[in-house]
């Protein structure tokens, strides 16, 4: 909740239930303010307009739009984050610790000379081809639409696509990308190795032990992984996925900064 509405949740002793819960919902949601309509807000509370009108009402308002108007104001305001309990945090500190030296241990392996090969493709190639299977296919269409965003030519496909569709497209592409954690997916593979046959630069993004990906990769950027083994733990909640995204954002930053 934004506690820059918070003020209204203290007059709400005389509201019902009903009205209550239409008011909670636009407190949790403040960026409804202004773009939700009476009616909306009643169907998403399961409400009825006359109730979100007495709301008002109660409230010490005419009306919707004398409220929505009141909100604004108190959007407007600087947000506070109120502190949370210290008890609320005691496990946050190891929990950190830990992924921040995750990060530090892959930053260690991303030479100043894989930095500039990464620029120099950036700013000298337009056209990229990127590829991802599983949860990869999620970071690769991010970094899709981050090279998108800066004006370049770049299309994602994954192992719902035909292969027809890269083989189709392959030669109008300079930069092949391909994230793949364990670096081992024969889908990912099988299209590196077409990219590297037409003469596409091969960009990976694996986890740091050795896997064959990284071997057919021109531009390879290992991330540390506490995983011990790809195959068991694949579903687990680690800092690899963290450490892809903070490493893309850098690369960009640094290549286009």
């Amino acid at each position: 909740m934004d506690n820059r509405l918070a003020p209204l949740l203290s007059r709400g002793e005389t509201l019902s239930r009903a009205e209550y819960r239409a008011l909670a919902h636009l407190t949790e949601h403040p960026l409804l303010v202004g773009h939700i309509t009476v009616r909306e807000l009643a169907k998403q509370t399961f409400v009825s307009t006359a109730t979100i009108v007495r709301l008002c009402q109660k409230l010490g308002f005419s009306g919707y739009s004398e409220f929505i108007w009141h909100c604004k104001q108190l959007l407007s305001g600087t947000p506070h984050i109120s502190e949370q309990p210290f008890g609320a945090q005691d496990e946050l500190p190891i929990l950190f610790e830990r992924f921040v030296a995750n990060y530090q241990q892959t930053f260690r392996w991303i030479s100043a000379e894989k930095r500039r090969h990464f620029t120099s493709l950036l700013r000298d190639k337009e056209s990229f081809f990127l590829y991802g299977a599983g949860f990869s296919y999620l970071f690769a269409e991010y970094l899709t639409k981050k090279l998108q965003v800066l004006g370049k030519a770049a299309f994602i496909s994954g192992p719902g696509d035909s292969r027809n569709i890269f083989l189709s497209n392959a030669a109008r592409y300079q930069v092949f990308i391909a994230v793949s954690r364990s670096g081992e997916t024969e889908q990912v593979l099988d299209k590196a190795r077409i990219a590297k046959n037409v003469g596409m630069t091969v960009v990976a993004f694996t986890r740091a032990s050795a896997n064959s990906l990284a071997g057919l990769a021109d531009l390879h950027f290992a991330l540390y992984d506490e995983a011990v083994h790809f195959a068991a733990e694949a579903a687990g909640i680690t800092s690899f996925e963290s450490n892809l995204v903070l490493l893309i954002d850098l690369l960009l930053l640094e290549a286009t900064g």
